[in-house]
């Protein structure tokens, strides 16, 4: 239904992936809730397919309206007056449709309990979904939600620095000379210098704010995919493996802090790198993120301006800014969202209080898993604490902290030659968790790991082995 509570009932095509392979009379409903992907996620590419073998289960995928395939209006639908149906609530009420569906469509599954799965934006609308629809969603998994990132918070810059410091001492020093020397070369005007140092198209535009914006993100956002995706090499440029300890290898093997930062770049966007008939290729910075990224920009701006104000803005006491102090809240959507959209972003506190995610709300909460990776900067603006008590009570909020792990990692699915076993053993606690909620009790068939341990709400940590 294009609007909820429309009396007209106008409808639109919204895609899924429904799979009951494994399907048992009665078995949970593991349903994944796509983000601001440009594409669906399918289920099956997920650790959820082997739950669903597991219990005796479904896997389900429902498109967000608006990203991918799912376009109200088809290729009219980013207009700021087609937009309008592009709403918190709509994307709610088209989850719940989507449960009532499967429940009244799929032979057995009339009384199974949907459990909601999402990662980064969409695992912020997991635990939105179980806050609002309780009766609906019967548990939540929010995978990496970033839901401290509202308003004025600039950690995850911070968190970004931290986690190339904690690597290596050596490796962030080069990195922070590196965007000192940036600061210099931008300071005395010689961007053409910059640009051939950086293997830029083009050379920057840095004399004004959106010109110093663009491109000061785009070096900083280098840093932060390859730190985030560690466990992703696919997604990057002349990389094999983990991609974090290449990085770090060639920040302390380049010839200056400078051919560093290149490195880095190519690493990061090289794969998006523009063809030159008469030269080497070279790296477009106002592109904000490489397609392997996946992400659907212009919706998701939308979303942004109105019920997820993410603000990245950088830390003035941190390494990363170039030149002078950007705005406050230069990569705050309310800023520019009056210019583009014509709205203003409502205030975090109140979109938190609204939809029952204030900080109070989730210690509160019961029957959510929030899981966070030690590699990912959303982690800084995660749900990081739900209390210290650890009770009986099996339905209690757990947060499930993965050691080494990447932006949703233990939500991919298993692979015997890429995971460690801090990934396996968070994915283990995860699952004895669903299993306790599904069974009633705290207690599953398998235990959980000796190093590890989940308590009513409480913390469990998947631990890295040891060197």
């Amino acid at each position: 239904m294009l609007q909820r509570h429309d009396l007209a009932c106008q409808t639109f095509k919204q895609q899924y992936i429904l799979n009951a392979t494994y399907f048992k009379e009665g078995g949970p409903i593991l349903f994944y809730q796509s983000n601001e992907a440009t594409t669906i996620t399918c289920p099956d590419t997920l650790i959820l397919a082997d739950w669903a073998k597991e219990i005796g289960g479904l896997t389900a995928t429902l498109e967000h309206r608006y990203f991918g395939q799912s376009l109200p209006f088809g290729n009219d639908s980013y207009t700021q007056e087609n937009f309008k149906y592009l709403t918190l609530e709509n994307v709610m009420q088209d989850a719940v449709n989507f449960i009532d569906f499967i429940k009244s469509n799929v032979t057995g599954a009339s009384n199974s309990k949907a459990i909601v799965v999402g990662r980064s934006y969409g695992g912020t609308l997991s635990a939105i979904f179980r806050q609002n629809y309780p009766d609906v969603f019967y548990g939540a998994w929010a995978v990496s939600g970033p839901f401290y990132a509202f308003g004025d918070s600039t950690e995850i810059g911070q968190e970004v620095q931290q986690t190339y410091l904690r690597q290596s001492y050596t490796a962030f020093s080069r990195i922070k000379q590196a965007f000192s020397n940036v600061k210099s070369l931008v300071a005395s005007g010689d961007e053409p210098t910059l640009a051939k140092e950086l293997s830029l198209c083009q050379a920057p535009n840095v004399t004004d704010v959106a010109g110093a914006v663009t491109f000061n993100y785009w070096l900083v956002g280098a840093y932060d995919i390859l730190t985030q995706f560690s466990f992703m090499p696919s997604y990057f440029h002349n990389v094999s493996g983990p991609v974090l300890p290449v990085v770090i290898n060639d920040t302390l093997s380049a010839p200056s802090p400078l051919a560093a930062l290149n490195q880095t770049l190519w690493h990061a966007y090289g794969g998006d790198a523009v063809a030159v008939p008469s030269g080497k290729p070279c790296l477009d910075h106002t592109i904000a993120l490489p397609s392997s990224i996946n992400i659907a920009a212009v919706p998701f701006s939308w979303v942004r301006c109105n019920w997820v104000p993410l603000n990245n803005a950088l830390d003035p006491r941190g390494i990363w800014q170039i030149g002078a102090p950007l705005p406050p809240s230069a990569s705050d959507p309310s800023a520019g969202c009056t210019a583009l959209w014509n709205v203003t972003t409502p205030p975090g506190a109140a979109i938190k209080a609204k939809y029952r995610i204030a900080d109070a709300d989730l210690r509160a909460s019961t029957r959510v898993i929030f899981s966070v990776g030690e590699l990912d900067p959303t982690t800084s603006v995660a749900q990081n604490g739900l209390g210290d008590a650890v009770g009986t009570d099996p339905h209690q909020a757990v947060r499930v902290f993965v050691a080494g792990g990447g932006h949703g990692q233990d939500l991919e699915q298993y692979d015997p030659g890429a995971d460690w076993q801090s990934v396996v053993d968070a994915r283990n606690i995860e699952l004895n968790v669903i299993k306790g909620w599904l069974n009633g009790t705290a207690a599953a068939s398998t235990a959980l790991p000796s190093s590890s341990s989940a308590g009513a709400g409480s913390s469990a940590t998947a631990r890295a082995p040891s060197a």
